[in-house]
This record gives C-alpha cells, structure tokens and sequence, in this order.
C-alpha cells in the first residue's frame, strides 16, 4: 500500500523508450542511477500537481505534460539514436523532461510575500521573503496599467473583480519567471545529487532547464562533449534541443481538457486564445521526417492563433536545425554514430475549418485583417495633420534626450557613481548642410533597443515593461515626457537624413558598443555601423532641408528663444549653441519667467481689481511656478459688479441711461458700458459695448517641455475632450507639471485631453491658489471672496479643490 503512489507515474515511465533504453545500459554497475531517476519522477510529478492552484488560466504545466514531453522527445529522436545515445544523455533526458516546468509550482511562502505588495504596511518575515516580496513588486510596478485597473476596482467596490486582476498578475509573474525558479529549486532541493557515477551534473540539469526558456544559440556555448566517466561523454546541447522543441510541440486538447476549461471559467482574454488553440488540435504526428498538426476550428481567430503558434515552431525548427547541423559533424568527427535532424517547418495541410452536417465549411477562412498603408500612416505621422507645426521635431528630441539622462541619472545613484546630466542644442553649417545637433549624456542605445523600439513606429521604449523594469530596479523617479514612439518621425518634417550616435549604459561602468546609424528618409532603410563614440549617450543629427526648415529665417539670437520657449523648466543643463551666440537653460531659469510677465493688453490697471501674486513650489505635488490672480474689490472688500456710473442724459424730449459698470466673470473682470451716438441721418442710438481688464491666460510645460496650448482656450476653438480652466475669477499662471505627477496628452503632445489625471491636477492647483489667496488676505475677506466663487461658478473641481481650503489662524 505504501507505494501506491507509484502506480501514477511508474508504469508510464516503464513504457518509455528513453527509460528503457537507460535502464539497459545502467543495469550491471549503475544502478544507482536508476534509483535516482525513480525519485527525481516521482518528486516532479507531485510538485507539479499544485501547479494549477496559481495557473489556472493557462494551458497545464501538469504530470501529463510532463510525460508528453518525454514521448515527444522520443518521436523526435527515433529509436535508433536513442539506442546511440550515452546513459547520462539519456538519463538528463528523463529529468529535463520532468524538471523543466517545476518553476511553475512555487512554494507557497513565495505566494504569500508576493500577495503582500497590496497590503498598505507589509510585515515581512525574514529574508527570504522580503528577496521574494522585493522581485514581485519590481514586477508589478513595472505594470503601472494594471495597477490602475486594481486600484479603479477597488474604488468602485469590486473586490471580485480586483482579485481577478491579482491572480493574474501572480501568474504571469509565475510563468515569466519558472525556468528561473526551476534552476533555484534544483539548486535547494537536489544540489549534489544529480549524479552520473562520481560526476555531479546538478549544475548541467539545471542550466539545461533554464535554457528551454532562453535564446536557442545561447545552447551552443554548453560544452558539446561533456566528461561524465571513463569514455563516457554527454553532449549538452543536443539534450537542451530536444528539450525545447518537445515543450514546444506538445500542443492539443490533451494540454487544456474541456472539463476543466469549463471548471476554471477562464476570463483573461490571452489565456482565451491559448486555450482555444490548444483544445482545437485533435490529433499530430511526429517524428524526425514530418511535424503535422491536424486541427478542426470553429472559429476564425482560433485558426489564425494556431498558425500563428506553427510560425513559432517553424522559427524554432529553423535554430534547432542550425545547432544539430553542426552537433552532428562533431560527433561525426568523434566517431559517434548520432546525426539527428528535423523537419524544417510544420506540415498545415489538416488544419481545417470545422465543417457542419452538410459538409460545408462553417467560415471561410483567409489570413486577412486591418493593414496599413506604410506610405500613407508614416505621411500622416510625420506631417502637419498629426504635429502642426514642424518645430516640434525639436522637441521630440528634447524630449527622449531628458528622458535618458533622467533615467541614467536614477541608474548612476543606484551604483553609487558621481553622474551630472547635460544636453547640447547645436545649430550650424556644416559644408553644404545646416544642422540642428542634439547630444545628451543619457542611457543611449544598443542594437536590442533600436530594433525593438527606436525603429518601430509606435512602440515607445518609455511604455514597455523594459523601461519599467529599469525604473523599478533603479528605483528611478520621474515620469517620462516621451510616450508614443512616433516622436521621431517628426524629424523628417525638417530632414531628409538623420544621423545617429549612440551608446547604452548596460550596468555600472559597463556599456554596449558605439553604434552609428544613418537613415536617409522616413522609409529608407537603416545603415548601422561601428561607432567611434567614447562615452554614453546619444548624438542626433538633422540635416536639414535647405529653405524648408523652420529656423532658416531666424536670427541666431531667435534661434536660442525659440529652443528656450521650447524648455522652460528643464530638469538640469541645457546648453544652446549656434555659431557666434549661445546660451544656458537649467532648472534655476523657470524662476526668471513669473506670471506678472505675461501681462499685456488685455490685463489693464484699475483702482478696483487687486492683483494678488502667488508663488507655486510644491515638487512633492507636481506643481511649481507662478500666478498673478485678479479680484474686483470695493471699499477694501471683494465685489462681483461694480456700478461705476449711472447718468440720464434729455435729448429732444427723451431720457436716455447711461451706465457704466465692472464685473468678474468666468476668467475675466470685463467692463459694459452703454453710449449714446448720432449717426448721419442725425438718428440718437443708444448701443452697449464691452471690454475686457483681465483675461485668463497660461503658460504650461510638462516635466521640463512646453506645452503649446492654452489652458484658457476659445470656445470655437476647443476640439473633443480638450481641457479648458472654468474659474470665477481671471488669472495668469506659469506653471510646469512635474515629479510623478502627469497629464494625459494628445499624440502630438500639444494638447492635454480631459482624464481623471487633469480632474485631479486641477482640484490640487484650484486648493494651491486658493490656499495662498486665503491665507494673504484677512479673515473677513476671505468669508466675502469664497461665498462670491461659490455664487460664481458651477465647475465642481474647482469648488472640490476651494473647500478643502483651511485658513491658517
């Protein structure tokens, strides 16, 4: 009775040709690695059955799996180069097959510290947990996304559904991470004794476990003739192959049965997918000469998905076949009689749509969606629809130039290194080209960055789980100005060629080598070279088109105010360099442009509008700058009208008014008078008129970078979900948005769209400036001057913001 147990896994094992095979050649004198093999089985089958405890939206990681990998490692090999193969070959065969997937059952004090990232004050218990706490809250910060959705749940009270997004993260964190986790718990549970003889090949399992979730070629740098015992070799890499391509293959409804898709409601729309394709796939064949799948679908989008995962195999048949391509000539040389091959794609002929009682085909089934039209989006992107005016690609490169260098500053502090941030704005001749040169001292780029999102349109590197990762680890913070990865496009609205220096900071005082790349028009195709530069960073180059660029008619002395507008509040440094002239922006500038500047004509003296000057420097909010706000007063005390004038004129008999008064409105103090004319039939006309003392206006900036866009705008000119300050009183601001604070913005990141984070931005300035007015005049005058905004405005942020005010006494 006591080895009952056995009976779920032995008897499978027993059948197996791999086993079989091992157990003949380990009969006479290594026994002990049969008994080993027994256990290691038995130790991963039971593991693996708490894996759908935390998984349970994707397909199973389960024993059945497991033995599935080990036949399909078999169909792959054949039976005659399993016969060639060595017993310790063999033998780490058998434990790869069972231990590769473990990662995907944590221990259960792992799930705990992880489940405390949402606990408001957690209480960690010793050092292994806080390590574990401390990798899963890296993870989940850098899915700021998701966490919004949780913390928007929980809000609204839906704990259920705020849970669900909790289970999935954890599993995501599971699968991202089980071949690292597969190689720790080898590592703690069977260090030592993974052994062939004498030879210890704990190491070897392990990092053959890990591998399967790894590059392919990373496999080549095993040792390919690894010493197990007296002429008795091991060849790494082959295992590692046959181990990837089996985990890979094992793809039918077995892996995802209906019952338990039914069981587990699986609500997370990747898992969906997954889980259809899996249960669509009713039968395959395998061996060393053909790989074919035969699937019925019943729906278009399950059979996309299963072509999209053949794709998948056929890449990893083609890397696979490279390696034993060359493993086979070097066993060949060694005499060893092992040449293994693959089919080089998969055999799609039997994956069919489903067909109904009459034979006919439930859809018709073409690889055809949305498609863009590369020529006509990119002229989209890079024109004046999308950016409107082409100095923006200035600012583009401002912008990715800030980032970097805020994100390399965060990195430097993590390692302890001295660092000081800096950016260079050139503009010259150069021969027959002028140039506009930006070069910053930032994290730069490497060959991985520049494939996967400096060249694809649309993918931004400072929204990518990359970026985020770096962030968290660097405990980095700031919030990036660059966000939608089309920024620079726009530099071909003023260049046809763009020319790039680049080199990444990969780890302290180690970096990437020098790239230089050269594209010659928004589809040409990139020219990468070796580089020269000596120091991280990026250097962009813009050659400009000549008599089309925007700066071509400005002075030298213009050119710097236009890139000074661009930057009102840079983070640190920014030197501006044209030929004879130059100038210096840092973060001490902003202090120089106040509110009271911005006056002109349309804010005009007069002896009842108190002008109350309010200086802003809350970086712990996200909120600095200046305000010059105005109130219509009299007699020392704040007034919503003033009636300046009332006369009755007799003109041939008849009384005429004339009046004439002042009023504070939404955004302005305006005056209405009404005059008396004769016009030139000599007819009296009585007419109104009305101008304007103050009017709102404002200048913004976003993390260091204008904004150019007024918050005040006209209403003709508003387009959908712009903002718009409603205030009951005129003010002028000069104001940049900073720290972890942000806005949500256009793409072309010249306006800001309504989103709770403009809600929330506006209540906090609303209480900032009505605070400081509070509290710089008297108790009487505030009564009178918050009863007269709440009578004049109905814009609730505004009035969230006016009652969280508390007079200092």
């Amino acid at each position: 009775m006591t080895d009952d147990y056995k009976d779920e896994y032995l008897l499978r094992l027993q059948k197996s040709i791999i086993f079989k095979t091992l157990v003949e050649k380990t009969n006479d004198k290594d026994k002990e690695v049969q008994i080993l093999v027994d256990h290691a089985v038995s130790y991963a089958f039971q593991r693996t059955k708490t894996i759908v405890k935390h998984m349970g939206e994707y397909t199973l990681h389960d024993g059945d799996h497991l033995f599935r990998v080990l036949n399909l490692m078999e169909r792959l090999l054949g039976v005659n180069i399993i016969k060639n193969m060595s017993a310790p070959e063999l033998m780490l065969l058998i434990l790869t097959a069972f231990f590769h997937d473990i990662g995907m059952a944590p221990d259960e004090r792992e799930v705990i510290a992880w489940k405390k990232v949402w606990d408001n004050y957690p209480e960690l218990d010793g050092t292994e947990e806080t390590v574990a706490y401390e990798a899963f809250k890296r993870f989940y910060d850098s899915r700021p996304d998701q966490q919004i959705i949780i913390q928007r749940f929980i809000s609204q009270g839906k704990t259920n559904q705020a849970e669900t997004i909790k289970g999935y993260l954890i599993s995501e964190y599971i699968r991202q991470t089980h071949a690292n986790r597969a190689r720790d718990i080898i590592a703690k549970d069977w260090d030592g004794r993974i052994l062939f003889r004498d030879c210890d090949l704990t190491v070897e399992l392990a990092q053959l476990c890990l591998s399967h979730n790894e590059d392919a070629l990373k496999l080549m740098d095993f040792d390919k003739n690894y010493l197990c015992a007296a002429e008795t070799f091991a060849c790494l890499p082959l295992v590692g192959v046959i181990l990837r391509l089996a985990d890979i293959l094992d793809f039918d409804s077995k892996r995802t049965p209906a019952i338990l898709y039914s069981h587990l409601y699986v609500r997370n729309p990747v898992s969906l997918a997954e889980w259809n394709k899996h249960r669509a796939v009713e039968s395959w064949e395998i061996s060393p000469e053909i790989i074919q799948f035969s699937a019925r679908c019943t729906h278009p989008a399950i059979e996309a998905s299963i072509h999209e995962f053949c794709n998948w195999i056929d890449h990893e048949l083609t890397l696979c076949n490279n390696i034993v391509t060359a493993l086979n000539e070097f066993n060949y040389k060694r005499g060893r009689e092992i040449s293994v091959k693959f089919p080089f794609k998969v055999d799609r002929e039997k994956i069919q749509t489903k067909k109904d009682i009459h034979n006919e085909p439930q859809y018709i089934y073409r690889d055809t969606q949305f498609n863009l039209s590369k020529r006509q989006v990119i002229d989209l992107l890079m024109g004046t629809k999308l950016y409107g005016n082409p100095q923006v690609a200035l600012r583009e490169l401002l912008q990715n130039s800030i980032d970097a260098c805020l994100l390399r500053a965060a990195q430097e502090e993590k390692w302890g290194n001295n660092y000081e941030p800096e950016i260079s704005v050139k503009y010259y001749v150069d021969g027959d080209s002028t140039v506009l040169e930006v070069t910053d001292n930032g994290t730069g780029m490497d060959q991985y960055i520049i494939d996967n999102y400096y060249s694809k349109v649309g993918s931004s590197f400072y929204k990518s789980t990359d970026f985020y990762n770096l962030k968290s680890e660097s405990n980095a913070d700031f919030t990036p100005t660059s966000r939608f990865g089309i920024g620079i496009l726009s530099c071909f609205m003023v260049a046809d060629t763009l020319i790039v220096d680049t080199k990444r900071v990969k780890a302290s005082h180690s970096y990437s080598d020098a790239l230089n790349i050269t594209v010659e028009g928004q589809e040409s195709i990139f020219w990468i070279k070796k580089g020269t530069r000596e120091t991280p960073g990026t250097t962009t180059k813009l050659l400009l088109r000549k008599n089309k660029n925007p700066w071509d008619d400005l002075s030298e002395t213009e050119f710097i105010k236009s890139v000074e507008t661009v930057i009102p509040n840079p983070p640190f440094r920014i030197n501006i360099h044209t030929t004879s002239a130059s100038s210096v922006r840092d973060e001490n500038s902003f202090k120089e442009v106040t509110a009271i500047t911005l006056k002109d004509y349309s804010w005009r003296e007069h002896e009842n509008i108190k002008l109350i000057e309010i200086t802003l420097d809350t970086k712990d909010k996200g909120i600095v700058g200046s305000v010059t706000a105005a109130v219509l007063e009299r007699h020392g005390m704040p007034v919503s009208e003033i009636d300046l004038k009332l006369k009755q004129v007799m003109i041939e008999g008849e009384t005429y008014n004339l009046e004439k008064s002042i009023k504070i409105e939404v955004n302005s103090i305006k005056e209405k008078a009404t005059t008396i004319s004769i016009d030139e039939n000599g007819e009296i006309d009585q007419s109104d008129s009305t101008s304007e003392y103050s009017r709102s206006r404002s200048r913004l900036s976003l993390h260091g970078i204008e904004v150019p866009s007024s918050l005040f705008p006209d209403s003709w000119s508003m387009k959908h979900n712009q903002v718009k300050l409603s205030w009951p009183f005129p003010l002028i601001l000069v104001i940049d948005i900073c720290g972890t604070r942000d806005l949500d913005m256009n793409s072309a990141r010249t306006e800001i769209i309504m989103s709770e984070k403009w809600l929330d931005f506006e209540e906090e300035l609303s209480f900032q400036v009505c605070d400081q007015i509070a509290n710089s005049v008297s108790d009487e005058y505030w009564t009178e001057l918050k009863a007269l905004f709440i009578t004049q405005t109905k814009n609730e942020t505004f009035l969230r913001g006016l009652n969280k005010v508390e007079k200092i006494k």
